[in-house]
């Protein structure tokens, strides 16, 4: 435990969860142990130098600041009247710490085993001729310095995160120093000159045993994530070569995997609130991303929290909350960026959140949401020059980087989004760590055991496909494949990889089931009946175009869409046959084929058969700054 007098003050601020660095078999070893993390955005640390005696301005500031800059775009390279057509773009968010220049804090922390600091130098919005230094005041009031590096301008893509290691110190109380050096003075018209920290965090292992609370097996925890914009051939378990996902492989290799996974929408709020409700887009009434779910609908988070789950939604995009999609009905916390998260902020909280209920009798649903991968494409270094983590890391460092693609450098392609293909990968990449990071967190409490994992994500995306850069229109494979997968509670498992047509909406009634519910009418078919021994799947998918601009129906042969009123997508029907042309670059509508008639005719029939279970939604008008930031993200 931490023991020092400043820390056990501060108990509530410290946020704990687990540290591993890496993946172990059944016997316990050292790196598994459980650890913590102690969160210095959450803990208040105590001013040892001002820029100015006497000075009454704030030296420390936590916020949740950018990964990256708050203005995406290249301004040497955008146009003046693209600027004016289109809002301002920003990167994901973390939590962060804002330093004055001129300034020196302290923590009086005890590191545990194998500590290290971790900090993203973010650098500077304002005029800084600055440097980050960091040292260790040890017992007998001896500095010595770890780390200094300049404090440079923020800029598009995140510079590396750096790693100190503090191992040495470990059971030994010592204040760890943040200090700006630079500048006191501000310029007239300019901010006070100061430097930010992103995600500074102390990381450690101890060995104390985990608590799990005696309650109801039958009832496992529950954590859907949902990915937003990941195609399904993103994922090395889906084929990707090299692969651009370790710790999702890693969890592949122990689920049923789906690999013939749809969604029922190209766009985000309809399809999450087909997952969430088992119903398709037809019948739910919702196909855009203003149009809330009536409070008459019934949630997959309302079901398990009438049966006595702890349940918590972390929304990464702010048009997914529930002001805007009405899927926060049975959450009993909800957490919402205000623009958008990078991965790390949800991933964190989402530990935070999971080590409160150690000790709880009640299972807990965490719903959470990953954004990343939709444009703007930001990823921080080195996974935006073409590396990613060699192995799983855990919550530890990363100690081999491996390249996925020719590294160095890229610019958008795509300026008015902020796109291109190989920081799309970058984005995964880096989705990739954030989510290697939890599931160790989960193992090393040993959560895996009653814990049911399910991954999917809303849709897919164009990178390009189909003559559509960065924008998830069209019903394509591109659009629709996504990846689905179950981890099943319990100890290390062999996985399946299962052939058959199913569709996101069969999540619900799968995770309904699964918690010993009854499923109530709905869509959806439980995936373990659709793809069980001898069967084979759905005969047929189905899936609606955001805003009522189109309709595909896809058997294991044969895609049919019609399209209207769309701008990426010229109106008529489309025929793919997808054994000979699986990118879908032939149309054969209009020749005469039976397989047009046959699933125009399925098409017509499912639209008509409508099983609406609760009023017509109402759509909302937006705010000015909520269309703005939609048309940032390339809607509307």
């Amino acid at each position: 435990m931490l023991d020092s007098p400043a820390v056990r003050s501060a108990v509530p601020l410290i946020l704990l969860s687990l540290f591993a660095f890496g993946l172990g078999s059944c016997e316990r070893t050292p790196e598994e142990l459980p650890g913590e993390q102690v969160d210095l955005v959450q803990l208040r640390p105590e001013i040892e130098a001002r820029p100015a005696a006497g000075t009454r301005a704030r030296i420390v500031v936590p916020l949740t600041s950018y990964l990256g800059s708050e203005e995406v775009r290249d301004l040497r390279v955008v146009p003046a009247w693209q600027l004016a057509r289109n809002p301002r773009r920003t990167s994901g968010q973390v939590r962060a710490l804002q330093q004055r220049a001129a300034s020196r804090v302290r923590w009086t922390l005890e590191p545990g085993q194998e500590a290290y600091l971790s900090f993203i130098p973010l650098g500077t919005e304002a005029v800084c001729p600055c440097t980050y230094v960091v040292s260790v005041r040890e017992e007998g009031g001896r500095v010595v310095e770890l780390h200094r590096t300049p404090v440079r301008p923020v800029a598009i893509l995140a510079p590396r995160a750096v790693e100190i290691d503090l191992s040495r110190y470990a059971g030994r109380t010592i204040d760890l120093l943040f200090q700006v050096e630079g500048p006191a003075e501000r310029l007239r018209g300019r901010p006070a000159p100061s430097a930010l920290w992103g995600s500074p965090a102390m990381y450690s292992r101890k060995a104390a045993e985990t608590r799990r609370a005696e309650r109801d097996g039958s009832r496992p925890n529950i954590l859907l994530v949902g990915f937003d914009t990941l195609r399904a051939d993103a994922l090395g378990a889906w084929g990707r070569t090299p692969s651009l996902t370790p710790s999702l492989d890693g969890l592949a290799a122990e689920s049923d995997i789906w690999l013939e996974a749809y969604s029922t929408f190209n766009v985000t709020n309809p399809s999450f609130v087909s997952i969430l409700t088992g119903l398709y887009g037809k019948n739910h009434g919702i196909h855009d991303l203003r149009t809330p779910l009536p409070p008459s609908y019934t949630t997959l988070a309302e079901l398990l929290s009438g049966a006595g789950y702890d349940t918590m939604a972390l929304i990464s995009a702010s048009h997914l909350g529930n002001h805007n999609s009405g899927l926060g009905q049975g959450f009993g916390r909800i957490r919402r960026s205000t623009e958008h998260y990078a991965a790390e902020l949800p991933v964190d909280v989402a530990m935070d959140w999971i080590a409160a209920q150690t000790g709880s009798p009640k299972p807990f649903f965490v719903w959470l949401h990953l954004f990343d991968p939709h444009t703007p494409h930001t990823p921080p270094d080195p996974f935006a020059l073409g590396l990613r983590p060699a192995a799983p890391a855990g919550l530890g460092p990363v100690r081999e980087w491996a390249p996925f693609r020719d590294a160095g450098p890229r610019t958008f392609e795509e300026l008015s989004l902020g796109g291109h293909r190989d920081l799309y990968d970058g984005e995964v990449a880096y989705l990739d760590r954030q989510v290697g990071r939890l599931l160790a967190f989960l193992k090393s409490r040993g959560l895996l055991e009653d814990t049911l994992i399910a991954v999917v994500a809303d849709h897919g995306e164009n990178l390009g496909d189909h003559g559509i850069l960065y924008r998830h229109a069209g019903l394509w494979d591109t659009t629709t494949h996504v990846p689905l997968m179950i981890r099943w509670p319990g100890r290390e498992r062999e996985g399946r990889r299962i052939r058959g047509l199913v569709q996101t909406i069969d999540l619900f009634p799968t995770l309904v089931s699964a918690a010993g519910l009854e499923v109530p009418p709905q869509d959806g078919v439980d995936l373990r009946e659709l793809t069980g021994e001898g069967r084979n799947g759905r005969r047929v998918v189905f899936a609606e175009h955001s805003d009522r601009l189109g309709l595909m129906a896809r058997t294991p042969d044969h895609k049919y869409i019609l399209s209207q009123g769309n701008n990426f997508v010229p109106d008529g029907a489309y025929l793919y046959d997808l054994r000979s042309d699986p990118r879908e670059e032939r149309n054969l509508a209009g020749q005469g084929l039976p397989a047009e008639k046959r699933l125009a005719d399925l098409l017509t029939r499912w639209l008509a058969d409508r099983k609406r279970r609760g009023p017509d939604p109402k759509s909302r008008e937006l705010t000015d700054e909520e269309k703005a930031r939609l048309k940032a993200l390339g809607y509307g």
